[in-house]
């Protein structure tokens, strides 16, 4: 994975969830099942094999699969959706 971009309003919003839950970073990973569902959630430490990568006072882990498999994330925030993750 080359890169991961954040807009401005999702690093406010993860700013947020982070200080609420007393956490140093986010990390996004896939669930499993037959319905592919990817998360973003406030972590203590990353896993082995994540990629680290910080945006705007905010560090990101990205589980090893998605970052080895995808070439960039973009994650936005949205007033009726909330954040959403985008892959390419």
């Amino acid at each position: 994975m080359s890169k991961l971009i954040i807009d401005d309003k999702a690093i406010g919003v993860i700013k947020k969830e982070l200080l609420k839950e007393n956490a140093p970073a986010m990390r996004i990973f896939g669930g499993g099942g037959c319905c592919k569902r990817f998360e973003l959630s406030p972590v203590k430490k990353p896993l082995a094999g994540d990629a680290a990568f910080m945006q705007g006072g905010i560090k990101i882990y990205v589980e090893k699969e998605l970052a080895e498999n995808t070439s960039a994330i973009y994650i936005k925030f949205d007033e009726q959706k909330g954040l959403i993750i985008e892959f390419q």
